[in-house]
């Protein structure tokens, strides 16, 4: 079996400096993919780029955290904030089923009506990796559109969920120190059959980026590895079968014709756990409310017997 590998440049569209520098890393050989954000400053250069590279595969990378929906704000409202905007934070969120596909089929149409066709589906910030909502309904809109989807590190399938084409590994890592180059050699000498994904972010920092990420150097120092010659030359020492995801696509079966999707969750929100010591007063009051339940119950059973020896 052949070892062959994508190497995917998340973020492009999300500012004119990262497409560039995606667009260097991928004419040097460092990359044979990407995925693009439609809802970004960077949205219409990552366009007219993408236009002069055709043999470059893009990806949709779904966006829940940056900026504003493509969707009207009003349509998804667990989505954003007051002002519109997404949620940035994680922590405690709890996202509306019915708005997540909402916008995750806005985000496609974007790349619809610009005629630009994508090549699989993953996320901005591993969203389908954490969330297991997200997983699905990203799930069977690869199947439904016969794309593939980012492998997820964490299993979320079950019988009920379809599941889509994906590589048979990936690599998540970051190479922005001063061994990331040596670092990604070392997964490229060690990769294993099959399809593996690299992911990366390279780019040039830019005024548009600074407004929107803390991601900024270490962005920088990923291009700098993967616009190095080494890798070309190391993956074809090694035999390694560079591609993109419309390799990936080439292999799959012909679309699977899925029931529309029921627009209510079929998640049950999971509830906080309570700390310990609230634990331990709800089981004593339980204890308690059983031990009284118990005695009102004895008491009755002996005055029923007391009344039958009097009569």
């Amino acid at each position: 079996m052949s070892r062959q590998v994508i190497i995917n440049a998340d973020d492009f569209g999300l500012s004119p400096g990262v497409n560039q520098g995606i667009i260097q890393a991928y004419q040097t050989g460092g990359i044979t993919s990407t995925s693009m954000m439609v809802n970004m400053p960077g949205f219409d250069h990552a366009l007219s780029l993408a236009r002069s590279l055709p043999d470059l595969g893009i990806g949709l990378h779904f966006n829940l955290t940056y900026g504003r929906p493509v969707s009207d704000p009003a349509i998804v409202p667990s989505l954003v904030n007051p002002d519109g905007a997404f949620h940035q934070g994680q922590c405690g969120l709890i996202r509306d089923f019915t708005d997540i596909a909402k916008e995750l089929d806005a985000q496609w149409n974007v790349l619809a009506q610009a005629s630009l066709s994508p090549t699989h589906l993953d996320s901005h910030q591993l969203l389908h990796q954490n969330d297991p909502i997200i997983f699905q309904i990203m799930a069977e809109k690869a199947v439904r559109e016969n794309i593939p989807l980012r492998r997820s590190q964490v299993r979320h399938a079950s019988p009920e969920m379809p599941v889509p084409r994906m590589t048979d590994t990936i690599l998540l890592d970051t190479y922005g120190d001063h061994e990331g180059l040596q670092r990604l050699l070392q997964h490229l000498s060690k990769l294993p059959d099959g399809i593996t994904e690299i992911v990366c972010h390279p780019g040039y920092v830019d005024d548009a980026l600074r407004e929107i990420s803390n991601w900024l150097d270490i962005r920088e120092h990923e291009l700098a590895v993967f616009v190095d010659q080494e890798i070309p030359r190391t993956i074809q020492t090694l035999g390694i079968v560079p591609i993109s995801y419309r390799a990936v696509m080439d292999t799959m079966e012909e679309p699977c014709e899925l029931p529309p999707i029921q627009m209510t969750s079929p998640f049950k929100p999971v509830e906080k756990r309570r700390p310990r010591h609230v634990r331990q007063r709800l089981l004593k009051r339980q204890r308690l409310a059983k031990v009284h339940r118990l005695s009102k119950k004895r008491r009755t059973l002996r005055r029923s017997s007391s009344t039958r020896k009097r009569v």
